[in-house]
Formats: structure tokens, sequence, C-alpha cells
């Protein structure tokens, strides 16, 4: 367990795609290729693989949200601690995060699915381009 789970508050920002946000909180525990470790206020600059993993920080109200990390990078410089993943789901109610995933994976399938007809019906018309052009030769 953590000493001083309600210590002094750092900035924590987390990076994605779609999203950059930031918040105070007191500190984070997440899991590398090494193990689980944890960051409180005034640690030494660090930077680190995350694999997907599931981890938590504590708000500057005192409550724990859970976090899954699909992949990413976490650094600490200067007391900034900045989380880079291309997805980041967070909850107060770990046993909410699983919806969340499949939810996103659900609306992600869709997405690439429409992008993948599309480009079929671009490389479609390129190759009747293509075969008209060689026609008119």
């Amino acid at each position: 367990m953590f000493p001083a789970m309600n210590g002094p508050l750092f900035k924590l920002k987390i990076i994605t795609p779609l999203r950059v946000s930031e918040r105070e909180v007191t500190h984070i525990r997440l899991q590398d290729e090494s193990g689980f470790f944890g960051i409180l206020r005034g640690h030494a600059d660090f930077i680190t693989a995350l694999p997907p993993s599931l981890g938590y920080y504590s708000d500057s109200r005192g409550r724990e949200n859970f976090i899954a990390v699909n992949e990413g990078i976490l650094s600490v410089k200067d007391g900034l601690v900045t989380l880079s993943a291309r997805e980041v789901f967070e909850s107060e109610d770990a046993g909410l995060l699983p919806e969340a995933i499949k939810k996103a994976v659900r609306g992600r399938s869709a997405a690439e699915a429409g992008l993948s007809g599309m480009l079929k019906g671009m490389e479609r018309a390129f190759i009747e381009k293509t075969v008209e052009f060689e026609k008119g030769r």
C-alpha cells in the first residue's frame, strides 16, 4: 500500500489521440514490464513503457479512480506525470471498466468496417480508371 494516500498533490496529464486532460492526484499506481510501481509527488524523473494493464490513482478529493491503459508511455519530468496512450479508460468503479472497453471496441469495429468499405470502393474506382486508361492507349 501507499504511504500518504492523502498526501500532496501533483499534476497527472493523460494524452490520447482524442483528448488531453489533466487532474490533480495524490498518487498513481500502474504496471510496466517489471511489475507494479507507484508515483508520489516529488518522484525522480522517469519514463517507462506500459503494456495493456490496469491501475488506479487517487484524485484531489481522495477518491480512487481506476484506469485501463491500452499500451502507452508514462513519464515523470519536473514533477509533471504524463500518461500517453492509444486509449485510456477511467471509472470510479473498477467493475464498469470492462463494459466501457467493450463499448469502445464495438464502436471502433464499426468505424473500421466503414473505412474498409470506403477503401474497397476507392480501390475499385482506381482499377476501373486504370482499365479505361489502358483501353484508351
